[in-house]
């Protein structure tokens, strides 16, 4: 995988947000359409089959608090997108990766790799398949989801594999997520999610960009069920030890030392966590960027992309530095991959 590298990202949150008390504040509606009526049974069905009803949900979210959630959280507000659905953000954000705006040709791209935790307000809509027809181009486009935070890294992870093993020259790795009626925005105290969207481009024989090194994900078995996790009012947060493990694991699998990790992608799921990966990991001298690229509250799949293209606009890279990328799932997913910039001219044709 020494060729196997990002080229290009891009990302998009929106600037309109809603505060918490906003969120607090507002009370479900009963929906006036027939899709989302639909949407709206599914949600109280997979509710049922953990034994939750809807009436507990409201009565735990009631109980909560602007000042105790911010507290938790550390998040006050969070970005709402208020028109695009999740394939709009998707083919937004892609448009942009393979449209900078200059002469440059447009990338071809072999393969999409969609991922999202929420669903399409149509639910007959592939986003994977509607940005390979939008854009046409691509083969098999395909969608993965459910492990939350780490679901991007996975994605990457599979790209890498088709970029390594099979035909394609460039993949597209991108995520989205927005948040409607059913579904919460408020975790509990844990976290609170926010709209946002990020993708990159991933090439073979990648000369100049950050090199892929290593990449590790583990979905263990489930810890607990989120929504009644909820129900409980306890935080709920990733395995610290058996991420700490993972990053070790696979810093090993890159041939390098902590001290070795030049920047660290934050990965905020809940308060601090990037700070207390970076103690426990001995990974102080890396930097992390300034804090306004955290804005906008926890992005779950979108996370990692996002985070990591507002990181490394403030970033000057310099070849042979490495970052450390990451993410988490809410029932125990976790994944990590090092990168390394590499910024080495193509080779001149010889005469």
């Amino acid at each position: 995988m020494s060729d196997i590298g990002i080229v290009a990202s891009s990302a998009y949150v929106p600037i309109a947000s809603r505060s918490l008390p906003q969120l607090l504040a507002a009370r479900r509606t009963e929906p006036a359409t027939r899709r989302a009526r639909f949407i709206n049974a599914c949600f109280e069905e997979n509710l049922q089959m953990h034994g939750i009803s809807m009436a507990a949900m409201d009565t735990a979210r009631a109980r909560l608090t602007a000042g105790t959630i911010e507290r938790c959280t550390g998040v006050s507000a969070v970005a709402e997108e208020a028109s695009m659905e999740v394939s709009e953000m998707l083919l937004r954000v892609t448009r942009e990766l393979l449209h900078p705006g200059s002469e440059a040709p447009v990338p071809q791209v072999d393969t999409f790799v969609v991922c999202h935790t929420c669903l399409e307000n149509d639910v007959t809509v592939s986003a994977a398949c509607r940005l390979q027809a939008e854009l046409r181009q691509g083969q098999v486009p395909f969608a993965i989801g459910q492990l939350q935070g780490a679901t991007f890294l996975l994605g990457l992870s599979i790209a890498a594999d088709l970029l390594s093993t099979g035909t394609e020259g460039q993949v597209v790795v991108a995520a989205a997520e927005r948040w409607t009626q059913p579904y919460t925005r408020l975790l509990g105290t844990t976290a609170v999610l926010g709209d946002g969207a990020g993708a990159v481009l991933l090439q073979r024989g990648c000369r100049s960009g950050w090199l892929l090194r290593a990449i590790r994900v583990v979905t263990p078995p489930p810890v607990g069920e989120v929504y009644r996790h909820l129900l409980n009012e306890a935080p709920l947060g990733p395995d610290l030890d058996g991420l700490c493990a993972l990053v070790s694991e696979t810093l090993r699998d890159a041939q390098c030392l902590p001290r070795d990790i030049d920047v660290l992608v934050p990965h905020d799921m809940c308060r601090d966590l990037t700070s207390r990966l970076r103690r426990r990991c001995g990974l102080r001298s890396a930097w992390r960027g300034p804090a306004d690229i955290l804005d906008g509250g926890y992005l779950c799949s979108a996370e990692a992309p996002v985070r990591m293209h507002r990181l490394l606009q403030h970033a000057t890279a310099r070849a042979g530095d490495r970052m450390l990328l990451w993410g988490a799932g809410f029932e125990g997913a976790l994944a990590c991959a090092v990168l390394e910039f590499a910024d080495e001219e193509p080779p001149h044709a010889s005469h």
